[in-house]
């Protein structure tokens, strides 16, 4: 990859909503793939039903992450479940950190 080369960036606002199926194809991924996500806990639509689903505009970022490391590192949906509890750990500590050394 060129070291100069921009990726792809896609603002949305926080207040915007998707329905599973143009979740999906934000994403690049299958509506299956985000019903697995949702299952292991990923990713939390409102709605009763996958058809009447909505995501927030910042369940955006999360599931285009969780979709990136099951293509990328060939995780499983509760593997990419694991690895993104983990960076959001990591985030809390950060902030935590960023905190106390102020």
């Amino acid at each position: 990859m060129n070291p100069w080369e921009i990726n792809d960036v896609l603002l949305v606002e926080s207040a915007v909503q998707f329905t599973l199926i143009e979740l999906s194809r934000v994403c690049g991924t299958s509506a299956d793939h985000i019903v697995d996500l949702v299952d292991e806990g990923v990713l939390t639509p409102h709605g009763n039903s996958p058809e009447r689903w909505t995501f927030r505009g910042g369940d955006l970022r999360r599931a285009r992450t969780a979709v990136r490391l099951v293509r990328d590192l060939q995780l499983n949906a509760p593997g990419a479940a694991l690895a993104l509890d983990l960076l959001d750990e990591i985030e809390t500590l950060k902030s935590k950190l960023h905190f106390v050394s102020r």
